[in-house]
This record gives C-alpha cells, structure tokens and sequence, in this order.
C-alpha cells in the first residue's frame, strides 16, 4: 500500500452541485474517495461504486461526518465481471445520473491475472468494465440533462497501443496497464463525439491524475527507483491534489479536450488542460476501439 502524502494544493473551488447525482467508482479509498468526498462537499448526491461493502460504507460515514447531510450511498459492483457490472447498472440506474466518474482501476504484476470473463485483468477492469458501465448506465445519463462522463487516463497512456490482440491476455503487466489507460482516454473522446454528433446532451471528459501516492501506483505505477525520485523531488501527491484534474475535467462549463496536472512534466501540480497522447490522435482510432469494446464484451452502446 502506497504511503500517504499530504496536500500541496488548496481545495479546488467546484460550482454547486445541489440536485445533481454522482456515480463514483473505486470510491472506497484514492483518487475515487477524494473525488467523492469532494462532489458530496459541493452538494451532489453521491453513489460510491465499490467493491467491498466495508470500505464502501467506512467511506460513506467519513464523507458524512465531513460533509453534514451528504447524501451519500454506497453500491457494490466488480468490474472485472460483466455479470456484477449489468447487475449494479439496474440498481443504480433506476434514477438519474448526472455525472458518472469511472475512476476504478487496477494494476498487477501478475501476467496471468485475469477477470471473470477471461479478459486481461487490467484491460478488463480499468476499460472493459468501465465501458460496460457507462453502456449499462446509459438511459440514466441520456435522460438526465447535462450530464457528464468522466474518465481516468494516466501518463503512461502515451505508451499504450490499441491494436491485434488487444483486452487478450498478455506477458507485459506494464504494457497492458498502459493500453488500458490509452483505452480510456480514447473512450471517452469517441463518446464525446459521437454524442454531439447525435445531439445528445451528454459530454465524456478524460482526465489524468499525475503521480500519486495510491495503492495502484504501487503496482501499475513507474519503477521503484522513479517512484523514491518523484516522493523527493514533489512530484508524487495525494490522492486529494491527483483528484483536482477529475474534479476540473467533471464541473468545468466548458470541458477542454483532457486534464491533468501542469507541473513536473504532468505529474504534479494545479490541474489544468493537458496534451493528448499521441495514440488518442490516431486517425480512426477511436472507431476501431468502439468495435473492439463491443465485440470483446457483447455490451452495446450506441448514443
């Protein structure tokens, strides 16, 4: 478990979010709790999407005794499984969804991790299920007016590939994780186009956290090496600071193309617009990756 680090920046000022309902996943703990934790403080109802009952509710009673009156709830759902994902969309579906944050995911050294549907697990948790969420959401944002779809990219995107054999089991843990956070920055401007092209009120938002002191940094992060360069120099924050891009990238009147930090090369510091990896400007690329999310989980969405 990656080791805390304290606050750098102020709070980042968010709008008022009073009648506004929020789907937060992976918001037991990170960059998912920070964000959750600040959308309750600006008054949105807030459903955390976890894995894990307990954290999920131990969550839930620090953001309420934070935030007196929060209306926050807690939903259980795997994303490394189809079969919970379509069954926690019905549930939390059955009302509005303003603002779906599909913060949840996962990194492993483990090249033979895999979900229940036999997908490489981290394809498979931080693209796959995520897809499969938002789709299952889908009628629940399209109708809720304004409504908005966040989705955690990462610095090493810039290495991902989305090609043959993409979602299918691999030997590089490091490859797979950074195909699965260029997987979702290139979603979510696919999504964002086809919903203007389509006239829907619906706008997809990626957005990428920097460096931070996270239990995923551990694991799907930079070498040792790099990761005690980063804690000595500042360019590794906390889960609050890394939460400040999902935060700018979910309530910003007029959402830019992606976010992130603005310091050390991207990894630290105020959020602010940031470059989209080379392979999310790939001609097409974004059609092929429709196809493929579809024909990998047999889970159509068609805004």
């Amino acid at each position: 478990m990656a080791r805390g680090i304290g606050d750098r920046l102020p709070p980042l000022p968010l709008p008022d979010l009073g009648g506004r309902r929020a789907v937060v996943t992976g918001a037991s703990a990170g960059i998912g709790r920070a964000t959750a934790d600040a959308l309750a403080g600006a008054g949105a109802e807030v459903v955390l999407a976890v894995r894990d009952a307990g954290r999920g509710d131990a969550a839930a009673a620090q953001i309420r005794h934070r935030h007196r009156g929060a209306e926050v709830s807690v939903e259980l759902v795997d994303l490394a499984s189809l079969v919970s994902i379509a069954d926690a969309s019905a549930r939390i579906g059955q009302r509005p969804v303003h603002l779906l944050v599909n913060n949840a995911g996962t990194g492993t050294d483990d090249p033979d991790a895999r979900t229940a549907d036999g997908f490489d697990l981290q394809v498979g948790v931080n693209h796959l299920g995520a897809w499969a969420l938002t789709a299952g959401l889908w009628p629940a944002l399209r109708d809720a007016g304004d409504a908005r779809v966040v989705s955690l990219g990462s610095t090493m995107a810039t290495r991902g590939r989305i090609g043959p054999g993409f979602g299918r089991p691999t030997r590089s843990t490091y490859q797979s994780y950074c195909d699965s956070k260029l997987a979702t920055v290139v979603f979510a401007g696919e999504l964002r186009r086809r919903c203007l092209r389509a006239g829907i009120d619906v706008t997809a938002v990626p957005a990428h956290p920097g460096w931070c002191a996270t239990a995923i940094f551990d694991t799907g992060g930079p070498p040792a090496f790099v990761t005690l360069i980063g804690r000595l120099t500042g360019a590794i924050q906390s889960p609050a600071d890394g939460a400040q891009p999902v935060l700018l990238a979910a309530t910003d009147p007029h959402p830019g193309a992606y976010y992130g930090p603005t310091r050390h090369r991207g990894s630290a510091g105020p959020a602010g617009p940031a470059r989209l990896p080379e392979g999310a400007r790939k001609p097409g690329i974004g059609e092929r990756l429709w196809e493929l999310s579809t024909e990998l989980t047999g889970v159509a969405l068609a805004p």
